[in-house]
Formats: structure tokens, C-alpha cells, sequence
């Protein structure tokens, strides 16, 4: 199958490109910064918010499948520029299916969103089912929102099928230290390596989160492109939720190091929604999505032993 990978040398692109080349397909990969010096797939520069851009791309390559994983992932940099998140978040999503839909051949394209879109949660709303409203706080979660309903103005396209993928948080080695996981497990191997001293600098630890190994979630979203159905929206999550102060106390307990731990004042996010846990029982029913690494705690001491080695 020939597949189009947009941000493929991100931290998702990156484990998705080797699970798709695994089985099988033919890929080419984009990058705006591409941050690998030996690829494992073709490459190709490619800035999704040039409409002209996406169009040779898609009329070079004619991909059957698109996983348009390009974009600004980061909460704090939309939050900093909200016109550029529009831009890239919104306007880049527009850009690549606009160019699918008036391609001439039948394209499938799995639209990566988030489980921030949800929102604040109330308790009676866990799990969170793909059904919930929407009902975005922050800039990134709003761009997100904001390029669902793109997805969805593509509704009436018959060379087109676009599906949706709702990703929850999720963990794996090379993830960038701007990310809660990754940060710990970064500060603590450079203590275990002596290159810092022993004081883990932390935000608010009280959040529960609901994190999946990304070795899970790119199955699911290659399972996404091949049965999911049209327009339909599909949560990729553990089904549970711990807090970061679990995070941190397992990350410790792994390092085997005694730390102070500290709070930082500039890590502290505002409207930090309090619980995000989800249900991931269509994509299990639909996809026939079955997560294989389950056990959080080896999770993060892969996410560690990176840190570690590196």
C-alpha cells in the first residue's frame, strides 16, 4: 500500500513509519525539521500550510492512505502563538485533505486529534467515550477541536474517506523532554550519570492522566486506515488514569535514586483539567485494536533506560 506519513520524524512519526514499512506498505515521509540523519523511509520537505505543496505531493506519490500526523503537538508553543497553531493545526489540515479531495484516486486520510478536545471532565462522564461533546480550554486543544470540524467539511467527498483518531497521552523513548514523562525521566538519568544534582524540579503532580506506550498507539492508527469507517471518531487510550505523582514515584523507584523534589512554579499550566481517562472499547470492538504493552511501569523504564544511554 502506498502510504504518506506527514511529520514523519516526529517522536509519533517515528514509530510509525518502521510499523508500517513492517507491514509492508510503501512510504514516503514528510518533514518540515527532519531531525534523522538516516531515514528509514523515502523522504520529502514538505510545509503543510502550502495548499500548491500538498497537491504536487499528492499528485507526485498518490498515496492510497495519508496519516497526517504534521503539526504543533506541543500545548505551551500554541499557547504562545495562537495564530500559528491556527495556521498549522487548522489551515495545514485543510490544506492536505483539500488536496486528497481533489485528487483521482480514492484517499483514506487518518486525521491524528487528541483527547484534549474533550476538555474539562466531570466524574460522571469516565471513561471518556467518543460520543462526549467537546468542549476545548486552551489554545491546542481548540485547534485540535477546530480541525475535527475541517475533517468533518469533507463529509461529501467520494474520492475521500477521513477518519478521525483521538490520541491520549502517550510515552515511548525518544520522546522531547518538553513532555512530563520524558522531562522526569531525563533529569533523573542525568543525576544517575552525575551530570546534575539530586533535585527533581516538578509542576502539579496532583493531574491523572491516562498514558498509552506510542508502540500501541501507531497500530492503532495503521488499524484506523484500514476499518475504520468515514467520518467516525475513535479514542486510542489504557482506559485508566494514575496520577503524575505516580509517574514521578515509579520513575524513582526505577532510577533507584534518592531525590528532593521540588516545585516549579513555571511548570505549572493554567486550567489544568483535573482527570483525563477514556474508553477505548470501539476501537477494540471496530478496529480490532488490542494494546500489547499494558504494563505502564515497563513503559517508563523504557522511556528511562533512553534517557540513560543517551
Amino acid at each position: 500500500m502506498r502510504v504518506l506519513v506527514t511529520g514523519a520524524f516526529g517522536f509519533g512519526g517515528g514509530f510509525l513509519v518502521p510499523h508500517l514499512i513492517e507491514a509492508g506498505d510503501n512510504v514516503l515521509g514528510t518533514y518540515v525539521e527532519k531531525s534523522i540523519s538516516d531515514p528509514v523511509c523515502e523522504s520529502r520537505y514538505l510545509d503543510i500550510c502550502d495548499l500548491d505543496a500538498c497537491k504536487q505531493i499528492i499528485s507526485d506519490f498518490q498515496p492510497e492512505v495519508v496519516y497526517n500526523l504534521g503539526g504543533i503537538a506541543f500545548a505551551p508553543d500554541c499557547e504562545r502563538d495562537f495564530a500559528l497553531a491556527l495556521k498549522v493545526n487548522v489551515g495545514g489540515v485543510y490544506n492536505i485533505l483539500k488536496a486528497c479531495a481533489e485528487s483521482e484516486h480514492l484517499t483514506t486520510v487518518v486525521q491524528i486529534s487528541s483527547s484534549e478536545v474533550y476538555g474539562k471532565i466531570s466524574p460522571q462522564q469516565i471513561p471518556i467515550r467518543e460520543e462526549l461533546e467537546v468542549h476545548a480550554l486552551r489554545n491546542y486543544s481548540l485547534s485540535k477541536a477546530l480541525s475535527e470540524q475541517v475533517v468533518r467539511r469533507f463529509v461529501q467527498e467520494p474520492r475521500l474517506n477521513a477518519i478521525i483518531v483521538r490520541a491520549f497521552n502517550h510515552i515511548g523513548p525518544g520522546q522531547r523532554p518538553d513532555f512530563v514523562v520524558s522531562n522526569f525521566a531525563q533529569q533523573l538519568a542525568q543525576m544517575a550519570k552525575g551530570e546534575r544534582e539530586k533535585v527533581m524540579w516538578v509542576g502539579n503532580l496532583e493531574p491523572r492522566r491516562d498514558f498509552s506506550d506510542v508502540r500501541d498507539i501507531v497500530k492503532g492508527y495503521r488499524l484506523a486506515a484500514a476499518r475504520g469507517k468515514n467520518q467516525e471518531v475513535y479514542n486510542l487510550c489504557s482506559g485508566r488514569a494514575v496520577t503524575i505523582q505516580f509517574v514521578l514515584d515509579s520513575l524513582i523507584e526505577i532510577s533507584g535514586l534518592d531525590v528532593e523534589v521540588r516545585q516549579d512554579p513555571e511548570r505549572m499550566r493554567p486550567a489544568e483539567v483535573p482527570i483525563i481517562e477514556g474508553s477505548c472499547e470501539k476501537a477494540k470492538t471496530e478496529l480490532g485494536w488490542q494494546p500489547h504493552y499494558t504494563d505502564l511501569k515497563s513503559s517508563l523504564r523504557d522511556v528511562y533506560d533512553f534517557w540513560l544511554n543517551s
